[in-house]
């Protein structure tokens, strides 16, 4: 047993080295608690925070005890304990973790914490000195004991530290209290208190703050742990060399130091060399031996303890063309170096790539031509001492002047919405010393164009805004590229882009309406419209009676009418008429006519006027159709022969024939018809029918 552990323990002083942080941090002797609140159960954890205490719960055990005090809001009224430890929770025997040891070896830890041989007892002629020695053995061996149970479960299972409760309801709000079995004598040992409900989970949340300081094959990681310290109790460190694939920097879980008076706790970490890049992230471990989320990504690179490095003293740029370095080795750098590598970027943060590598013998090279260079170049010496670590120079800047200005840009578009947004587009450049491109706008082809784009613009895509309201219909736009040493383009051709029309055309002005009785008709004259954009008019008439609307007349610019003579009306009504006129965005406005009253006072004469005579009987029948409305009578006239036409009869206003049987044989008789409409309006006088008998 004691053999099987040795691997264990080894791999736990590794993880505990240099950190000062323990479970038993205040010596009080009392049991301190946390819970974890999940779907249909509760997980409770407990550890004393003494020796003392860890003694008297592995000797008798802990009771654990629920109360119900809040069922949906509402408080309970003198809530009891609920038993959830009807024997005291012990820890496993040692036959008992010795088989869970088998499945996680963390247990194995916990059995020899608590069975194995402990601290000597003290005797008094020993001293305080062996005291105190025992004393730390034994604080020592809980805490180690204690972090164990928060790396695993099963450990904490067999500690006796740990329950669940699976009998709890949403909407319920619990108390758990945790106490030893059995209270020691003259001493009380804290019972823990926490409260928790299955409707509030634990949510973890990721290590904040993180950040790397590196020296010398070494990298210093520290993050804020002050406002999580309850939450985690060891933290998973991870490294990477490409930021994407990580690997934990020890095997098991990190312990990180105390928090400084800023709440921050740190660890460190040996770095391989120090040439690469090396990424960091943190996570960290709960009691309950889960992860919560990664911290945000650091990355560093290690820094030689080499006090000289490589100093770039002369840049020379030659016929434009070629750029010539020359350095210096201050001190015994010559001697201390076995390689130079003249490395370069296109920007002060790299990549930096070698283009020129250099032994360092007894003759150093202090010179170098680039032959090839970029349009923008930033160099740097790095140094490989031979040891095999590397330093660098700092970065120093060269530029071969570029007077070639991008090419002009192509593909210009745009349009403008109903809000006056303006979108443009066009074909990106190629070149690749390209910063971006200058927008310019005007409102007419042949003004001086003013720029709108507030810095340079780097994607081919420009948004504008224009007003609306104005009287100018058209804006106009063109480009230039510009590149990193401000070269400019030529200007694109501009494009012409239409406003959204939102000003209405102006109305056009009625002049006359008025009644011809001449003409039987409603004649309408009118000034057309004045705004330029005008496609089309629409002339309506409304019956005032009963607000009948009706088109009259629709027609377009090309025609140029400003009059109309309207005889589709109903005598005895009123009318008036909208003339409205629309622009080519479908603008309009309206002009209305005052009321005209179509009343002449005289009606239609009556239709289908007949006569038929009937030999037999000795009469005439007349009959008759009339289709205008609210007829009160009508009038028949006769004449015999050459006498003049007398008013012969009267028939009311439904009558629609009539007959004569006061004729006598051998006369010609002829007839008339009239009507008499409300309002005394008379009909025009019909046709003469004539009979001869």
């Amino acid at each position: 047993m004691h053999r099987f552990l040795l691997p264990v323990l080894f791999l736990l002083l590794l993880c505990t080295a240099g950190s000062v942080v323990l479970h038993a941090q205040e010596r009080e002797h009392r049991i301190a608690a946390l819970a974890d609140a999940q779907p249909g159960k509760i997980r409770l954890r407990w550890s004393p925070a003494s020796y003392i205490a860890w003694e008297i719960g592995n000797k008798y055990g802990y009771t654990v005890e629920r109360f119900t005090i809040a069922v949906n809001g509402e408080l309970v009224k003198g809530p009891k304990p609920v038993l959830l430890t009807p024997q005291p929770l012990k820890p496993y025997t040692l036959q008992q973790m010795e088989a869970a040891a088998e499945q996680d070896e963390r247990v194995a830890v916990i059995a020899e914490m608590i069975y194995g041989e402990g601290a000597p007892k003290v005797k008094p002629e020993g001293g305080i000195g062996a005291w105190f020695e025992s004393k730390n053995q034994n604080d020592w061996r809980m805490a180690m004991a204690l972090l164990s149970c928060d790396l695993s479960i099963n450990a904490a299972k067999s500690a006796g530290l740990y329950l669940e409760d699976l009998d709890v309801k949403k909407g319920e709000r619990y108390v758990y209290r945790i106490s030893p079995a059995k209270q020691p004598v003259n001493l009380v040992i804290d019972t823990a208190v926490i409260v928790t409900s299955v409707d509030e989970p634990t949510l973890l949340s990721r290590p904040q703050e993180l950040a790397i300081v590196c020296a010398d094959s070494a990298a210093t990681l520290g993050w804020l742990t002050v406002y999580n310290k309850r939450m985690y109790s060891a933290y998973m460190v991870e490294r990477s060399t490409d930021g994407k694939t990580f690997k934990p920097v020890t095997p098991l879980p990190v312990l990180p130091t105390n928090p400084d008076p800023r709440g921050f706790a740190y660890y460190q970490d040996s770095l391989p060399d120090n040439d690469t890049r090396f990424y960091y992230r943190v996570r960290g471990v709960t009691p309950f031996g889960e992860y919560g989320p990664y911290s945000q990504v650091v990355e560093g690179i290690g820094v030689p303890t080499v006090a000289d490095r490589p100093i770039m003293d002369t840049i020379i740029v030659v016929d434009n063309k070629k750029i010539t370095l020359q350095w210096q080795l201050p001190g015994d750098l010559s001697k201390q170096l076995s390689q130079l590598i003249i490395t370069r970027a296109p920007n002060g943060k790299g990549p930096f790539l070698p283009i020129a590598t250099f032994k360092v013998d007894k003759k150093p090279v202090y010179t170098y031509t680039d032959e090839k260079p970029l349009g923008t170049n930033y160099y740097r010496i790095k140094g490989i001492t031979r040891k095999g670590k590397a330093i660098y120079s700092f970065p120093y800047f060269a530029q071969i002047i570029d007077t070639i200005p991008p090419a002009t840009p192509s593909g210009l578009a745009g349009k403008i919405d109903s809000s006056g947004i303006v979108g443009l587009l066009w074909d990106h450049n190629k070149e690749p010393d390209l910063k971006g491109y200058r927008v310019f706008r005007g409102n007419t082809a042949q003004e001086e164009f003013i720029e709108v784009t507030r810095e340079i613009c780097t994607r081919p895509v420009f948004a504008d805004t224009v007003s609306l309201h104005t009287l100018s219909s058209k804006v106009f736009y063109k480009i230039i590229a510009v590149d990193k040493n401000y070269n400019t383009s030529d200007y694109t051709a501009y494009i012409m882009l239409k406003r959204p029309d939102t000003i209405a055309p102006s109305a056009p002005v009625m002049t006359r309406a008025f009644r011809s009785d001449s003409l039987q008709a409603v004649v309408l004259q009118w000034r057309n419209s004045t705004s330029e954009d005008v496609v089309k008019y629409e002339l309506y008439s409304i019956n005032a009676k009963d607000s009948t609307r009706t088109m009259k007349l629709a027609w377009d610019t090309a025609n140029k009418r400003e009059a109309y003579t309207d005889t589709a009306l109903q005598l005895g009504n009123t009318y008036y008429y909208e003339l409205w006129v629309y622009d080519d965005s479908g603008n309009h406005a309206r002009e209305l006519s005052g009321d005209v009253w179509f009343e002449t006072r005289r009606r239609p004469a009556v239709s289908n006027w007949k006569a038929v005579l009937d030999k037999e009987k000795r009469q005439v029948q007349l009959s008759w159709l009339y289709n205008q409305p609210e007829v009160k009578h009508y009038f028949i006239y006769r004449a015999k022969n050459d006498d003049p036409f007398i008013l012969y009869t009267t028939r009311d206003g439904t009558t629609k024939q009539w007959t004569d049987d006061e004729i006598i044989l051998g006369n010609v008789y002829k007839y008339k018809i009239t009507a008499v409409l409300k309002g005394n309006a008379k009909a025009e006088m019909s046709k003469t029918v004539e009979i001869i008998f």
